[in-house]
């Protein structure tokens, strides 16, 4: 249920109390602030409103909470604030408490808390019904306790975090607590020094939007002897000297070609090179037209280099939306290195994008 439909169940339910019986029941709640202040027809862009916006938000809010049935549980909760506003951390624990002790399922957290950051309420750790959690961090905004134990959670989305171990971050190796976790996102995380411990993980997603996080995509190692689907994107390949994916099956590989910055001394296509190897198990593999560019831009190297998918059933060339002088052909050698390796021979399925010739 999000704030519209809160809004609306609420003015409704004082005309009836069928109403305020189902909007006070309801499993799943969703507390946006950006929405908030499109239904209240505030700009967000002018600053000096926000700060009164958000007191009238978390009202809100803590009202909902309190008028709500008390003995319904929580399938799902969400909590988004914004980066231009932030909120106490009082306010923050006190929903996460209402949720935990609703037996939340799922829990959506992105808070922007300043100057005191928020802290997971100890009992987060003996709860047995979260499965999924989604976590942001906002400069130092979220205090992160130690060790980090969900023995049920099977997934984990986590964006702007840092792995050295400090109050607001995680450890160097966090996940081997997560002893049933299943898919497993960082997206703008810094990686430096980072292991991935995890026997049940199936998925893995690892993304950048910027090349200042991208030049942190640098880890220890990552183990993971279930996992099935790997996904990165980022300006710079990962770099991480052990890789254990035996049962991988399907990789998506975005490295974003940029023509404005020149590669440095062809580190960036060998670590590349190296990054697919590493992937060799995959037998259907994507690729965007930036990852192809970025491949062409040392010839001499693909020649030496082994191809990468031996086992590999179909390879996707991709098209990303907004890519800076794209190519209208794929390079023969560059098919050649990614194609002549693989057992499957005349029966692997190469697609392209439309527009674009092999």
């Amino acid at each position: 249920m999000n704030l519209k439909s809160a809004k609306k169940a609420v003015q409704t339910s004082i005309l009836s109390k069928r109403w305020k019986n189902l909007w006070s029941s309801l499993p799943d709640l969703d507390f946006d602030f950006k929405l908030f202040a499109s239904l209240n027809n505030v700009d967000l862009s002018w600053p000096h409103q926000n700060r009164r916006l958000m007191l009238r938000f978390t009202d809100y809010v803590s009202h909902f909470l309190s008028r709500r049935d008390d003995t319904s549980s929580i399938r799902e909760f969400k909590l988004k604030s914004c980066e231009l506003a932030s909120t106490y951390s009082t306010f923050v624990e006190k929903c996460l408490d209402y949720a935990i002790n609703h037996g939340v399922q799922t829990l959506d957290i992105d808070a922007y808390c300043y100057p005191t950051p928020f802290e997971f309420p100890v009992n987060l750790f003996r709860v047995k019904s979260l499965t999924i959690l989604r976590l942001k961090q906002y400069s130092n905004s979220v205090v992160i306790l130690k060790p980090f134990i969900l023995p049920n959670l099977k997934t984990l989305y986590l964006e702007r975090f840092h792995f050295d171990g400090n109050i607001y971050s995680f450890s160097k190796e966090p996940f081997s607590s997560l002893p049933n976790l299943e898919e497993l996102t960082l997206h703008r995380c810094e990686l430096l020094g980072l292991t991935i411990s995890a026997s049940k993980l199936r998925i893995l997603e690892i993304s950048f939007e910027y090349p200042l996080f991208s030049f942190e995509a640098k880890m220890e190692k990552i183990s993971a002897p279930s996992l099935t689907s790997f996904r990165y994107e980022g300006y710079v390949p990962l770099v991480c000297p052990k890789v254990d994916f035996p049962c991988l099956e399907e990789v998506y590989v975005d490295n974003f070609a940029n023509v404005q910055l020149p590669y440095r001394d062809g580190i960036e296509p060998l670590n590349l090179m190296k990054m697919l190897q590493q992937l060799e198990n995959a037998k259907f593999v994507a690729l965007t037209l930036g990852t192809i560019q970025v491949l062409a831009t040392d010839a001499n190297l693909l020649e030496q280099s082994p191809s990468p998918f031996p086992h590999m059933r179909k390879l996707k060339l991709i098209r990303r939306p907004c890519m800076i002088h794209p190519i209208d052909i794929v390079p023969l050698n560059v098919m050649n290195y990614l194609t002549n390796g693989s057992s499957f021979g005349e029966s692997l399925v190469v697609e392209f994008p439309q527009g674009i010739e092999g």
